[in-house]
């Protein structure tokens, strides 16, 4: 996200709290449980439509829309990240893993995060948990989904190494024979 990725957090905290435990108060109706309403009335996730479009329609981000835009650009990539899913890329294991989870007797909260991408190649897969407790302070099951991500200078790295090897090899000039 560029100069905004100070937002990341933010971002991930909307979608946290979308997904969040219920707080079992008519009152307090929100979190997993609005989400699944939400689901059931509207199919907001469904297979062929992008994790992206489903975030847009939850207006995830809209206070900023130079953020919004990117912060959607970012999910709309996800697709090209594979997953720890068998056959199903970054973008398609998400929404495969939320239809599953909204439709369950028992969907678990949702926990949004990040990983560093750097490194060993898995690092750079959507990486799907169908249960774990990712907050320590809450004694909660989760479904855990973590987004592959890295810092801009690592970004520009990779981007340049990619160019530098797709760059033919300069071609050396023979000398001329002497006759």
């Amino acid at each position: 996200m560029k100069e905004h990725d100070i937002y990341i957090g933010t971002m991930l905290d909307e979608l946290n709290l979308r997904f969040a435990p219920s707080q079992g108060k008519e009152s307090h109706f929100g979190g997993i449980l609005e989400m699944v309403a939400l689901q059931k009335e509207f199919k907001l996730f469904k297979k062929g439509r992008s994790f992206k479009m489903s975030c847009a329609a939850l207006n995830l981000g809209a206070r900023n829309n130079e953020v919004k835009n990117l912060w959607q650009n970012l999910l709309g990539n996800l697709y090209r990240h594979g997953s720890n899913k068998k056959g199903l890329d970054g973008d398609a294991a998400i929404v495969d893993a939320l239809i599953k989870n909204l439709a369950s007797k028992t969907p678990l909260p949702v926990f949004f995060t990040s990983h560093d991408m750097r490194g060993d190649k898995s690092n750079t897969e959507v990486k799907i948990i169908d249960k774990s407790q990712p907050i320590h302070y809450l004694e909660q099951d989760y479904l855990t989904i973590s987004i592959p991500m890295q810092p801009i200078s690592a970004a520009k790295q990779s981007a340049a190494n990619k160019a530098a090897a797709k760059k033919p090899a300069a071609k050396t000039k023979k000398p001329a024979a002497k006759k």
